[in-house]
């Protein structure tokens, strides 16, 4: 089941997260995202990918995690500012958020350079991410 996405904002997160650093193997880096997995409920989130292109910080609370979040995704020369949408499951109930990088447009001609799907499986959230395939070929 493909699961929705919405922005929000830092006062709408709250708990405890299981942080989820990815980082690609792109050049530049521009593919860092970071995914804040609620821990009082029973669903994960997995990354479709190998395990050492990300790491895994768990029992992080709200605050923290958000700002261990936005300086992971703010490394990039081009990093213009984050971006945050929460992650809504099939009963719209929100089980995490994403936050993502948005750079100058004029580095890549476009500000969101990431492309991610999310899939619900037996209580596992698959993240497939991937490079907007315009900004690949720039590449």
């Amino acid at each position: 089941m493909s699961l929705k996405t919405e922005l929000a904002n830092a006062d709408q997160v709250h708990g405890i997260f299981t942080l989820v650093l990815y980082s690609g193997s792109w050049p530049q880096q521009i593919a860092n995202v970071a995914f804040l997995d609620r821990e009082d409920d029973r669903i994960t989130f997995s990354p479709y990918a190998p395990d050492f292109n990300f790491k895994i910080l768990k029992g992080i609370p709200a605050k923290e995690a958000i700002a261990r979040a936005e300086a992971f995704v703010s490394t990039h020369s081009s990093f213009h500012r984050s971006q945050l949408a929460c992650i809504r499951d099939e009963y719209d109930r929100v089980v995490g958020f994403e936050m993502r990088p948005l750079y100058y447009p004029t580095t890549y001609g476009t500000s969101d350079v990431l492309c991610i799907d999310y899939s619900l499986r037996d209580n596992k959230i698959d993240i497939h991410i991937r490079i907007n395939p315009e900004v690949e070929r720039m590449l």
